[in-house]
């Protein structure tokens, strides 16, 4: 009766074992699949899981005192404005969200694409996507959710 108990147990053990499906942990590295995000503004709200299937992704994060991440977050509003094959979200971690709507207007950006990052959550979306690393950074994902490139040239985006 132990035996028998015994392999039904084990046998039991193993069927849960291998019938586990294992999802590779996101990550905000090129070749693994993308950390969730769900960002909201006036227009609506927005994730990167919608766009799985259909789109590709250039998710931006900015600020006004990187030149560097501004200038590419409107290289990349302007990309993907003419492509039907790529999506833009944009994430501004400025503290002031009056600034970021500001240069919104002065860069002349499509406004349903443009977030701003609240304070309380700042520090967890810097940590997340590894921000703190390197700043501002930009990604691009593939209709999987995989990271495919950190800041690509938008000749890239064009070949999508």
């Amino acid at each position: 009766m132990k035996k028998a108990l015994f392999t039904l147990v084990t046998l039991a053990g193993l069927l849960v074992f291998t019938s586990a499906r294992y999802d590779e942990p996101a990550d905000s590295r090129v070749g693994h699949h993308a950390p969730q995000l769900q960002m909201t503004n006036a227009h609506g709200t927005m994730s990167l899981q919608q766009y799985r299937g259909q789109q590709y992704v250039i998710l931006t994060f900015w600020t006004s005192s990187e030149p560097e991440s501004r200038i590419a977050n409107m290289r990349y509003d302007r990309a993907a404005s003419r492509s039907e094959r790529v999506a833009h979200m944009s994430v501004n971690l400025d503290r002031s969200e009056q600034l970021m709507e500001q240069l919104v207007k002065v860069d002349r950006l499509s406004k349903l694409s443009q977030f701003h990052c609240a304070d309380d959550s700042r520090d967890q979306m810097v940590a997340k996507w590894r921000l703190d690393e390197q700043g501002p950074m930009s990604f691009l994902i593939d209709l999987e959710g995989n990271i495919v490139a950190v800041n690509p040239t938008v000749e890239q985006l064009e070949h999508i």
